[in-house]
């Protein structure tokens, strides 16, 4: 009984070839008397079969290949989340332009007197009840008569 403890505490070992001479010794004898370690050995080697079964579970074929495109395509998803108006660079390089179209309108109106003074002009022409030709009008509108 006293051997069957010290026995059972190396059957792992002794399984995996990981004890020394004197203990494989120890317990190979042991097992040729004992039908309850000769159990518990056949138990410890199903028990390492089944999880060496279990690690060795082949792969499909096309599984590097299609975890890869996975991957990728999860990749290209969150890109696009993450990218203004999903345009990515596109839309970075093409917002700027109708924004600085704007402010150059502005900042001409704002510069810009003579159309102003264009604008007083052609109603103070009508105003006084001249006739006006088309080149009169058009003159006073871009400012080249007063």
């Amino acid at each position: 009984m006293k051997d069957c403890i010290k026995v059972q505490r190396l059957l792992s070992g002794y399984l995996d070839n990981e004890i020394n001479s004197e203990d494989t010794s120890l317990v190979a004898g042991h097992l040729v008397i004992c039908a309850q370690c000769q159990k518990e050995l056949a138990e410890l080697s199903r028990v390492k079969a089944d999880i060496l079964e279990l690690m060795r579970k082949p792969l499909p074929q096309d599984y590097l290949v299609s975890r890869l495109r996975d991957d990728l395509v999860d990749e290209r998803r969150m890109k696009e989340r993450f990218s203004l108006a999903g345009l990515g660079n596109l839309s970075r390089r093409l917002i700027p332009v109708p924004v600085t179209v704007i402010a150059l309108s502005i900042a001409l109106l704002i510069l810009s007197p003579g159309q102003y003074s264009n604008k007083s002009s052609l109603d103070e022409h009508i105003l006084s009840g001249n006739s006006a030709t088309q080149e009169t009008v058009l003159g006073l509108i871009l400012g080249t008569e007063n």
